[in-house]
């Protein structure tokens, strides 16, 4: 029961965020159920941890969508050309 409960508490952290100590807990349990320990220090919240900046180029998902605007755009191109003159 207490697992599940614990569980519970981690998979939805943001009906506790403003309650990191029953988020904390919940934690803690569940790694002390698999036998490991935690160093509550070394927890942050999830805001105040520093994510790295995206690079300066493009990413691939970015390189992706400009290859397939290229392709389409060619495409729609090329249909055009192949219908007769409107009357």
């Amino acid at each position: 029961m207490i697992i599940q409960t614990a569980r519970n508490v981690t998979l939805q952290p943001e009906d506790y965020i403003d309650d990191p100590v029953q988020f904390t807990t919940a934690w803690a349990a569940l790694k002390a159920a698999r036998g490991q320990s935690i160093d509550t220090s070394r927890l942050h919240a999830a805001h105040l941890i520093e994510r790295p900046q995206p690079g300066p180029g493009p990413t691939e998902i970015e390189k992706c969508i400009q290859r397939v605007a290229v392709k389409t755009r060619d495409l729609i191109q090329a249909r055009r050309s192949n219908l007769p003159p409107a009357a």
